[in-house]
């Protein structure tokens, strides 16, 4: 079976992910890559912008040894938060969340999602990756606001206590890229992966927009 012929398997208990990859038009089915993902990235020696494209391209691995994703095409992501050098994880706790969110405030970050797109075809992995990083500057927000935003639960299981996509937070100032990216999955990316499979989205983005896939992109 050729790649192009193979369903689309997105590994990730992310809703936001699959709401963004629904925009393709395609058909997919859901998993989740088994294993300790921070027990993994502790195994990890590079600098803290690779570390989404390796923890992405570990969940690929570990997701094609499930028997539900034999013969597919399984897409795999992961998203760190960046801030001088280091990276933010998620919020152990609210305690956490709250040392996290002061940090980023009134500051310029990286937020870099890794992106990896594979397959086993006669046993053989075949895989494509890239990572899109995103510069976001945080709004001066107040510590009121952020304890009102905890309170919520929503910066619990995001990297650096998070959502851009948050409207009663919403904790950024400005962004100097990819919108989706931030959210955690920049389709404009996961596109181009496909494409080297010979998979193409079944709906096309707008015309003439710096990202066709999201309105909210800067550039």
């Amino acid at each position: 079976m050729k790649a192009q012929d193979l369903p689309i398997l997105l590994a990730s208990a992310s809703p936001r992910r699959r709401q963004i990859i629904s925009q393709l038009g395609l058909p997919f089915t859901l998993g989740i890559a088994p294993g300790d993902e921070d027990a993994a990235q502790l195994f990890y020696k590079g600098p803290a912008t690779g570390l989404a494209q390796w923890t992405a391209l570990h969940k690929a691995v570990m997701t094609l040894t499930q028997p539900e994703a034999a013969n597919h095409l399984v897409v795999t992501a992961d998203t760190t938060v960046i801030l001088d050098d280091q990276v933010l994880g998620k919020p152990r706790h609210e305690a956490h969340a709250r040392e996290l969110l002061l940090s980023l405030r009134g500051r310029w970050h990286h937020v870099v999602t890794g992106v990896v797109v594979s397959t086993l075809i006669d046993g053989e992995f075949r895989s494509r990756g890239a990572s899109c990083s995103t510069p976001v500057l945080m709004r001066d927000y107040t510590e009121e606001e952020v304890m009102s935003y905890i309170a919520t639960g929503d910066p619990m299981d995001k990297a650096g206590a998070y959502g851009i996509q948050s409207a009663s937070f919403q904790p950024t100032e400005r962004i100097d890229g990819c919108y989706l990216n931030v959210v955690g999955l920049p389709l404009c990316t996961l596109v181009r992966l496909l494409a080297e499979f010979d998979v193409h989205p079944a709906t096309q983005g707008r015309q003439g927009q710096q990202c066709p896939w999201s309105e909210q992109c800067q550039r």
